[in-house]
């Protein structure tokens, strides 16, 4: 969602939606607000839900709102994706760290999550660069969008297909 206010040369809320700055500005102020709402129920939804289910459910509620955010041509709509991606993500985040803790324990922990943190790097750079190239060769940000819509939609199935890894040989029977 940084490429809503900052990626490639024409901005989506304010040059391709027509939106004043400080319009596109209160709907990142609100998606932050949402995202604070979802860390702080993550925790509620991570002990009564499977994890796994919920991070999947996050991760087809970021493809739904990036793919609104393409097409949306009204502000109720960029609303509903801006809320929805906030929610998404704030419930995510610590669902994430919570699997990682259930998965690989305390003492594995901070490998994982340094090792899981470099392959996000690589989302978190090239986000804003799809879209940006694609508005900037096609004059919007819709396939750009939809392609992220599609690539977390496919994180989605990852999250399902994830099982808890066998421990070590040297660890077994412990």
């Amino acid at each position: 969602m940084a490429g809503v206010v900052a990626a490639g040369r024409r901005l989506h809320l304010t040059q391709g939606l027509g939106y004043s700055l400080q319009r596109a500005a209160a709907l990142f102020a609100l998606m932050t607000a949402v995202t604070m709402l979802g860390q702080l129920g993550a925790g509620f939804l991570g002990e009564r839900f499977a994890v796994r289910g919920l991070l999947a459910a996050c991760m087809l509620g970021h493809a739904a709102a990036i793919f609104a955010l393409a097409w949306a041509r009204s502000l109720p709509l960029v609303v509903l994706a801006v809320t929805l991606h906030g929610l998404a993500w704030g419930v995510r985040g610590p669902l994430q760290h919570a699997l990682r803790a259930e998965y690989f324990g305390r003492a594995s922990f901070g490998t994982v999550l340094g090792f899981s943190s470099m392959i996000l790097m690589w989302g978190t750079m090239a986000g804003p660069l799809i879209p940006g190239v694609l508005a900037d060769r096609y004059g919007g940000y819709g396939w750009g969008f939809t392609l992220l819509a599609a690539l977390a939609a496919a994180g989605s199935g990852f999250f399902l297909l994830a099982r808890r890894p066998e421990p070590p040989a040297s660890q077994r029977g412990r």
